[in-house]
């Protein structure tokens, strides 16, 4: 009997085992998704809440600006392309952070970025004092606004351009250029002409002129909390209360997340981030597996599909307006006059990497490589960014313009001018690389020890039933060596003692 208790404690115990095993293998995919949804989740209290609200990881924005060598050739009026030099980096460290935060419902929120830039000298190569010369944003903006405007009154212009400046080109130092902008009488000026169809809302230019710790730079978002549907996690709804932007069609339609959460489909083929500088988003295809900081990851990067305004992909054509003419540019380039005051800025990627050569051939000293290539990889288990290089640059689109002669001073009459390029690095710190890997090591590790615990259940369920199988058979054995006994002895007693 003691075998006989032994043998189904060994069976009941494998049967729970294997049981429970067998249950939590088959389950334990939606088990540990539902815990990562759980913290990825956006809302107050969420793990995803305090990192995307506060974004805790080092960021990096490096600001190359491009320097014309040649003007005094230009201004001669030499038939030569433009020669630039590429200053910088100027390195900022940057603070992001989420403010106004309102809570629609569990779906959505709407909130605004808010940015802090503080110089790094010490990983920058250059000083923001050096000298930069280009040409004067403020000139081309103006001429390409009035292009279209009678005669009369581009020469009027022109003469009041001239009481100013001598030529389209002006040299200020890269702090300027950048942060506390350029000072322009003309931008006074311009207030009092009345037949000029846009407002420019600066009294000084600078790429990020009033945008440091500005909490309007970018607008507001609705976005998406992932609540209602897990896959619409970050996804951004509505930009300035509108889910449509200056553009026609797809291109118009507000899409993609802010960068910062993100619930990987399997084998997804592409993202999509929102640009709000850009009034679109950006597309980056998959380009294969990666490995940052010992955590797998899928990267995306942009290709030849990036501003290509219907040239090789008819569905990007919507970037361009339907009876645009020449203002519909070449692939790799993209026109945002109509979301920048409608100045002639035009975004490539950096060094006109990718871009068709009709402008790129226009200016020496470009150097595009793959390494200005726009990208960002991610762990799809966890949605967490593992590495961002994001990377566009600025370009004035100059060209000549009848009746406004200071405008037209560069050699060839339809040039793209290199302003400058920025690159925005981030990647993932040994926090949250450890974070990430401690997931990871429980989502994989659980299934093996299950494994495990399925085998040694059925080690104990299979040695019960043997033990159960045994005890009869042993009992049976007892049995017939007693009877064997018992006859022998009936038979063999009688015969000793006839013999004795």
């Amino acid at each position: 009997m003691v075998v006989s208790k032994n043998s189904m404690w060994f069976v009941g115990c494998g049967m729970s085992l294997v049981g429970f095993g067998v249950l939590m293998s088959a389950t334990w995919s939606l088990v540990f998704h539902a815990k990562i949804k759980n913290m990825m989740v956006l809302r107050n209290g969420s793990t995803s809440f305090e990192i995307w609200r506060d974004i805790p990881i080092p960021i990096y924005l490096e600001c190359f600006l491009f320097n014309i060598t040649n003007v005094a050739d230009i201004l001669m009026g030499k038939n030569v392309p433009i020669h630039v030099e590429e200053l910088g980096p100027y390195v900022f460290r940057e603070r992001s952070t989420k403010v106004n935060i309102t809570w629609n419902d569990n779906s959505t929120v709407t909130f605004r970025n808010q940015r802090f830039w503080y110089f790094q000298q010490d990983l920058s190569n250059g000083s923001l004092s050096d000298l930069i010369t280009s040409i004067n944003p403020i000139i081309a903006t103006i001429a390409y606004t009035v292009r279209n405007e009678p005669l009369m009154l581009k020469f009027i212009i022109d003469l009041s351009l001239r009481m100013y400046h001598q030529n389209m080109f002006v040299t200020a130092n890269a702090s300027s250029w950048l942060f506390d902008g350029i000072q322009d009488p003309i931008l006074d000026l311009v207030e009092k002409i009345p037949s000029l169809p846009y407002t420019i809302p600066f009294d000084r230019f600078g790429w990020f002129y009033k945008r440091n710790g500005s909490v309007d730079a970018t607008g507001l978002f609705l976005a998406h909390t992932g609540a209602s549907d897990f896959t619409k996690l970050g996804h951004t709804l509505k930009w300035n209360n509108s889910n449509k932007t200056v553009f026609r069609g797809q291109c118009g339609e507000v899409q993609g997340t802010t960068g910062e959460l993100w619930n990987l489909e399997n084998d997804a083929p592409e993202i999509k981030i929102y640009a709000a500088d850009l009034c679109t988003y950006i597309s980056l295809a998959y380009s294969g597996d990666v490995i940052k900081k010992g955590l797998p990851g899928r990267e995306f990067a942009a290709n030849d599909s990036l501003f290509d305004n219907g040239h090789k992909y008819p569905q990007t054509a919507c970037y361009c307006d339907e009876n645009s003419g020449r203002d519909c540019l070449p692939s790799g380039a993209l026109n945002v006059s109509a979301c920048k005051y409608g100045a002639p800025a035009i975004v490539t990627r950096p060094h006109f990497l990718g871009m068709d050569p009709y402008y790129a051939n226009k200016i020496k000293g470009l150097q595009p490589a793959p390494k200005h290539n726009f990208k960002m990889s991610i762990e799809p288990v966890t949605g967490m960014p593992l590495a961002i290089s994001a990377q566009l640059q600025a370009n004035a689109l100059v060209r000549h313009v009848t009746g406004i002669s200071i405008n037209n001073q560069l050699p060839d009459p339809d040039t793209l001018v290199p302003m400058f390029w920025f690159r925005e690095e981030i990647e993932v710190n040994d926090e949250y690389a450890n974070f990430a890997r401690s997931a990871l090591s429980v989502r994989y590790g659980v299934p093996y020890g299950l494994y495990v615990m399925i085998a040694l259940g059925a080690s104990l369920l299979l040695s019960g039933l043997y033990k159960i199988r045994r005890f009869p058979l042993r009992q049976l054995r007892e049995c017939d060596v007693a009877a064997s006994q018992k006859f022998l002895s009936n038979n063999i007693s009688p015969n000793v003692t006839n013999s004795t």
